[in-house]
């Protein structure tokens, strides 16, 4: 259905994800030494997905719609949490053994699944 949009569209789709994903996320890290290393992710995600498309032959609208999820899951799961990740981050560096929020960890486990069973629903209806 939906993946039956164009290859070029879903080329605009997956750059307005990555565009998403790097503003989302240079305001939800705070740390500025991470701040930088968000730039890979969109990196990553083309490597990783697109090696998956090649492997497993599949269409350039499903490999765009994947990416463009994946994009758009990441700043959805972090933003909620956005200041603990910070107020976490800077008691671990006053000491180490300090273990993350348990509220924090509950909640990136919960709406990962929740991210992905939604993702895996619309990939397969659009199939």
């Amino acid at each position: 259905m939906f993946l039956s949009l164009s290859t070029s569209v879903w080329i605009l789709i997956a750059a307005g994800a990555t565009l998403v994903n790097l503003a989302a996320m240079q305001w939800i890290i705070q740390i500025p030494k991470y701040k930088k290393k968000q730039f890979w992710m969109p990196v990553i995600g083309i490597v990783a997905l697109g090696v998956r498309g090649l492997a497993q032959h599949g269409s350039p609208a499903s490999t765009l719609y994947l990416y463009a999820a994946v994009m758009v899951m990441f700043p959805l799961m972090l933003a909620p949490i956005r200041s603990t990740i910070t107020r976490d981050y800077h008691r671990w560096v006053e000491d180490p053994t300090t273990k993350a929020s348990k509220g924090a960890m509950l909640w990136l486990a919960v709406s990962a699944v929740v991210l992905m069973t939604a993702v895996g629903a619309g990939y397969a209806a659009g199939v």
